[in-house]
């Protein structure tokens, strides 16, 4: 990805680095997952403490809350968790938290709402908690210009190892031919 093109709207703007983020990274996103994505971006753009919360505990509390007000801090929760693996690895890295603990926790949280949501509103959610990794891999694209955030060699093997991400397999190979991806690690689409 080369220089930022301004677009006439944040939502056009947002989008278009989605989608060339998803060029990048082969990831293809039907329409509802793309205008999510865009719509969280926007909704988090100026939001610091991204990360900076206990979202195991949120999760937890908001299973215990109304329907309506769980599902928002589930959906906060998807999100923060979505937002820390794709855009702020390095947060994970000075908590020394496996990548893994987030992916699984942010798929959780989209996984409990689509089971939760009306019928209407599950299949966006169940499309986040099945492409989580995907969608994690197209955020770090948005980020690869940023060689301060790039993952190192071993945190890419290591969230290769945790989460199956090809992208980061794809950035290992070249520093060692002798690992190789572990079996049935292909993402299921």
């Amino acid at each position: 990805m080369t220089g930022i093109e301004l677009e006439p709207t944040p939502t056009a703007h947002w989008r278009s680095l989605v989608q060339r983020a998803g060029r990048a990274c082969n990831t293809r996103l039907d329409e509802p997952v793309e205008a999510y994505v865009v719509f969280m971006l926007m909704r988090f753009a100026e939001r610091t403490e991204v990360g900076g919360r206990a979202l195991a505990i949120q999760f937890l509390e908001s299973l215990q809350q109304s329907i309506a007000a769980g599902a928002e801090r589930l959906r906060d929760t998807g999100d923060e968790c979505l937002l820390v693996c794709g855009l702020f690895p390095q947060r994970v890295r000075r908590r020394r938290v496996p990548l893994r603990y987030y992916v699984d926790l942010g798929r959780g949280a989209y996984g409990t709402l689509a089971r939760n949501g009306a019928a209407s509103h599950a299949e966006p959610y169940h499309a986040l908690a099945s492409r989580f990794v995907d969608l994690m891999e197209l955020l770090q694209a948005m980020r690869d210009e940023d060689r301060e955030h790039v993952l190192t060699p071993v945190e890419a093997a290591e969230l290769a190892h945790q989460t199956g991400s090809r992208r980061a397999w794809d950035r290992v190979r070249p520093s060692n031919a002798i690992l190789a991806p572990p079996q049935g690690s292909g993402r299921k689409h």
